[in-house]
């Protein structure tokens, strides 16, 4: 069962379109039955959006212009077939669409309702002028769609930089003419992250032992000066030998300290 679900979800997404294809002719045909059995009751207004959206849907003024025709005109005919047995209970075709559906009520009253907006006003005609607007405007919507394309082709070839509706930006306009912008350009910043880093040695393995001198740099990178902090750790048996030199320069303020508290 649950395959033939699948199938069946398959099969009704195929009828559709439900591809999201960006021209498709079945999804325009749907959107124009759908918005005018929608918008259809409001005048000129609601022909006008159903056909402008299926033309741009259907994706060329031909297209737009025969989807729109055919719609249009299938739902007036599904509109005439229905109208002999709902409106036929208020007197039409005797009477007019209007006068027969406000002598209905309930359900069937707003049926008729519904069905008496596809009429002209005060007869029992289908009103064709809606289908005409239908027409010109999926045309219209149509012929955007084809120029949006061109549009489009045309900003591409110029490489969406040139033109009235995208101008270049200015640094790419100063960078073209040869203008400092702040850095010379991007291999120079290849350059400069591929700059030698200063990396220093192990301080304690070039110290000579009881010395403070700097350990020595290494060959072709340059010299860091490199702070060295000595810890000078007194004992309590006495003062550090008078002949040697201390590294700290703390360490004669220590001595005297200690001297004191002798």
């Amino acid at each position: 069962m649950r395959m033939e679900d699948g199938q069946v979800r398959q099969r009704i997404a195929k009828l559709i379109g439900a591809d999201n294809d960006v021209y498709s002719v079945r999804m325009a045909a749907v959107f124009c039955l759908g918005l005018s059995a929608i918008l259809w009751w409001m005048p000129l207004l609601g022909p006008a959006v159903a056909g402008y959206v299926c033309g741009r849907k259907a994706g060329s003024m031909v297209k737009g212009a025969a989807v729109s025709l055919v719609c249009g005109a299938a739902l007036l005919l599904a509109v005439w077939g229905l109208s002999a047995p709902v409106l036929g209970h208020g007197g039409y075709p005797g009477a007019s669409a209007a006068d027969a559906a406000a002598s209905l009520s309930g359900i069937v009253g707003a049926t008729a309702s519904y069905l008496a907006s596809f009429f002209a006003e005060g007869t029992s005609s289908l009103e064709l002028s809606s289908l005409g607007v239908a027409t010109v405007f999926g045309a219209v919507g149509g012929l955007l769609s084809r120029q949006v394309r061109k549009e489009t082709a045309h900003l591409i070839a110029l490489g969406a930089t040139e033109g009235s509706s995208r101008p270049a930006a200015r640094s790419m306009r100063l960078y073209s003419a040869n203008k400092g912008l702040g850095f010379e350009s991007f291999d120079d910043c290849i350059a400069a992250q591929r700059m030698v880093t200063n990396v220093n040695a192990d301080a304690a393995a070039g110290r000579r032992e009881g010395h403070g001198g700097a350990p020595r740099a290494q060959e072709g990178r340059p010299v860091a000066t490199t702070v060295q902090t000595v810890t000078t750790t007194v004992s309590s048996g006495g003062p550090p030998p008078q002949g040697k030199k201390t590294d700290s320069p703390f360490s004669d303020i220590l001595e005297r300290s200690e001297r004191k508290k002798g």
